[in-house]
């Protein structure tokens, strides 16, 4: 038989589950890729409590890191406590597989899928390999480390003093002409060269790996 009275008291498992659910769906919300581990802190079974005749309210309130902490209110009878609970957000994010040095161009080998707490993380991270292969390493990197942003940068497709092919179109004419970097640069920037043939310090963009287009 069911009970029903005002004075039965509010199981502390029951209280347990719905903060478990709450956080779970909470944090499904923000990161829906993700794997959610949540262990609940046990509540004081000593609280007697009576039970409530209304839905539990729980809100999340505080939190720092992992340690989450979640607000429980009953507003027939009204009663509230603090629960504590330990979250772990799980996510597939690029590490390395070796030591990457400092300028090197980051190819499939060079990384790999790796479950990581992001909670536990201070700075961002990559979820998709085509994100990171071929982009250029900012600074050393350790094996099996995380990869953020602030390490790497997109490849060098110039570097300043070496030879490039200076291409300038006529309308379906293309006249291609050997010449020399000036600058380092990045698909799409504009950098200068300097046309072997003339002599003349020209700017033009960068089209390719060694390629220039000027107008």
């Amino acid at each position: 038989m069911a009970i029903t009275s005002a004075n039965a008291q509010m199981s502390p498992e029951t209280i347990e589950q719905q903060v478990h659910d709450a956080i779970l769906t909470e944090f499904n919300t923000r990161l829906p890729e993700s794997r959610v581990e949540v262990i609940i802190n046990p509540v004081n079974t000593t609280l007697d409590l009576p039970r409530c005749l209304t839905p539990l309210e729980i809100t999340l309130p505080f939190s720092s890191g992992q340690r989450i902490t979640a607000r429980v209110n009953c507003h027939s009878p009204v009663w509230s406590l603090f629960v504590t609970a330990q979250v772990r957000q799980l996510m597939d994010v690029i590490v390395t597989n070796r030591p990457l040095p400092r300028n090197s161009r980051i190819s499939a080998s060079d990384i790999r899928l790796s479950e990581q707490d992001v909670i536990r993380m201070s700075g961002d991270y990559f979820v998709r390999l085509e994100d990171v292969i071929g982009q250029q390493v900012r600074r050393p990197i350790g094996n099996d480390q995380v990869i953020t942003s602030r390490m790497i940068e997109t490849a060098l497709a110039v570097t300043r003093g070496a030879q490039v092919s200076i291409e300038a179109r006529r309308g379906s004419l293309v006249i291609r002409t050997p010449g020399i970097a000036l600058e380092d640069g990045q698909l799409g920037q504009q950098i200068r060269v300097r046309n072997e043939q003339s002599g003349t310090e020209i700017r033009g963009t960068v089209i390719g790996n060694g390629m220039i287009q000027v107008q």
